[in-house]
């Protein structure tokens, strides 16, 4: 094998994640070249047919709502509640959005028309916000004991609203819901002469009202604006949230609520830029409707691959990290992991556990989760070499000899072997092959030195030896917990990364001794 050291490939956009950022972006691109290009953004009023957009929209995240909240109970998590209750506030506000339609339902027109979609995409921000906020270990979430009183709030709002809209319909008139109803409506710039209604043109119609020029709403849609304004930030924080999870799982369910909420951000352009009844105004309608529709897409795929209600709603829900590592073995790692398994009953209690608390030294320093999905497949994997050794060596009750030793020693080498044949587990290979090394230059399989030994791999060994000398061995009884540290800082910068031996101390709940103070005794051990 060469001395090349290879480092960790940085995991980047394939073509399909190109691909599909480039759906994600399409539609601001398409709504800017039609906000600059009246011509090809033609007005479309059809009032039927908005009625049946928005009830589409809001049918769909009634579905998404049911199915989730029908678990939350079970689940126990507040998070689930919140996230049912977001598409629960969308559906309603959205619903009544499509109510208001003039000329299909509503004779009239009503200012709540306006001010529906804003409240629904509000709303649901908030509470899709609060669906990716960590939860207490211990008690009743506060979400679960107030449930029913949050339940009987939203529907009071819903028929509050309603009522308010058809009673008064002119409320809050001189207020505008969009910046292009401003400046169809009044604007803060010189008065000028309504345009004329064509003949086609509703009554009611706020584009053609007749009412005088001074008459019309000259406010700027500072209410409205900052509505938009804290419902973008909010998306913004949830797509965020969910997308690391989906960095971490690479699930087809966070890849469709990442894509749902950045659809539904991107439906704040045209709502509050839009021209009434223009192309680009009916785009709104179909964004959001393609972002509730994404979600249950995503929840349907999942179900459909053999998961039940209960289970997709809980992969959907943000977990930690190794949580979510767990729950996204692809097929290819799980057979794998299986053979590995079955080879030695000793490595999967040992695999698991490694791949848990690097993961958790990862997150300590920093790592990115593609750095952190690529470091948990490798400790999962990093004893696999070993299918090679024989049972009389891989089991054998006592000391090895200079030879099996030997024989032992080239595992990493085999794994590296047997992993490149796959092309998705390529980058494990660093942190697999060079998990042996040590800082001085007394680890194999090459005695690499420092800072020439990838940190997956620096990582991966600190969890190893700490895993396998607290754990009983067929030649020896498990360390206590308090030797096992002291061997770790008494090695910490010599044999082991020091970053890594101070995580380490801190997850297990212990500080390190100060150089004054430093725990003696505890003789140092080869490593496993």
């Amino acid at each position: 094998m060469s001395r090349h050291v290879a480092r960790p490939q940085r995991p980047g956009l394939d073509i399909w994640d190109q691909i599909r950022l480039a759906f994600l972006i399409s539609p601001v691109a398409i709504l800017v070249v039609m906000f600059f290009n009246p011509a090809i953004d033609p007005m479309i009023k059809v009032p039927g047919f908005h009625f049946a957009i928005v009830t589409l929209a809001a049918g769909t995240a009634a579905l998404v709502a049911l199915a989730v909240l029908a678990v939350a109970s079970q689940l126990g998590d507040p998070r689930a509640f919140y996230l049912g209750l977001a598409f629960c506030a969308i559906a309603g506000f959205f619903f009544i959005h499509g109510l208001l339609t003039p000329g299909v339902i509503m004779a009239g027109l009503s200012n709540g028309i306006g001010w529906a979609p804003l409240l629904s995409l509000l709303l649901g921000s908030i509470c899709l916000a609060l669906s990716t906020a960590r939860t207490r270990p211990h008690g009743e979430p506060w979400v679960f004991r107030h449930r029913r009183a949050l339940a009987v709030a939203l529907f009071a709002a819903w028929a509050a609203f309603l009522t308010v809209s058809l009673t008064v319909p002119r409320f809050l008139e001189w207020h505008p819901t969009s910046l292009a109803l401003q400046s169809a409506v009044g604007g803060t710039g010189p008065a000028a002469p309504p345009p004329a209604a064509p003949a086609h043109a509703h009554p009611v119609d706020p584009l053609y009202d007749a009412r005088p020029q001074a008459a019309r709403a000259p406010h700027p849609p500072w209410i409205a604006g900052a509505m938009m304004l804290t419902t973008a930030g909010l998306l913004v924080f949830a797509a965020l949230r969910y997308g690391r999870i989906f960095r971490l799982s690479r699930l087809p369910l966070h890849a469709t609520i990442v894509a749902g909420i950045v659809l539904l951000l991107e439906s704040l352009l045209p709502l509050f830029f839009g021209t009434v009844w223009r192309l680009s105004w009916w785009m709104y309608h179909v964004l959001i409707l393609m972002g509730v529709a994404a979600i249950l897409y995503g929840m349907v795929l999942d179900y459909r691959r053999g998961a039940n209600l209960l289970e997709t709603i809980s992969t959907l829900l943000l977990k930690g990290s190794v949580d979510t590592l767990e729950r996204s073995h692809s097929e290819v790692l799980t057979a794998l992991v299986a053979a590995v398994e079955a080879r030695d009953v000793y490595t999967k209690g040992h695999s698991e556990a490694v791949a848990r608390l690097a993961v958790q030294i990862g997150e300590h320093l920093g790592l990115s989760p593609e750095r952190l999905r690529v470091l948990h497949h490798a400790a999962l994997l990093h004893d696999i070499g070993k299918i090679g050794v024989p049972d009389s060596i891989l089991n054998k009750p006592g000391r090895l000899t200079h030879d099996e030793m030997a024989v032992v020693q080239e595992h990493p080498m085999r794994a590296e072997e047997m992993i490149a044949r796959i092309p998705s587990l390529r980058p494990l290979i660093p942190a697999i092959r060079w998990h042996h090394e040590r800082l001085d230059g007394t680890g194999y399989p090459e005695g690499l030195r420092g800072d020439a030994i990838p940190l997956e791999a620096r990582i991966l060994a600190v969890a190893d030896v700490f895993d396998a000398m607290s754990s009983g061995r067929s030649y020896r009884a498990a360390w206590p917990l308090t030797a096992v540290l002291a061997h770790l800082r008494e090695e910490a910068g010599r044999r082991y990364d020091r970053q890594c031996v101070e995580a380490v101390a801190q997850i297990a709940g212990y500080e390190i001794p100060t150089p004054a103070g430093e725990i003696r005794g505890v003789a140092a051990v080869p490593s496993p």
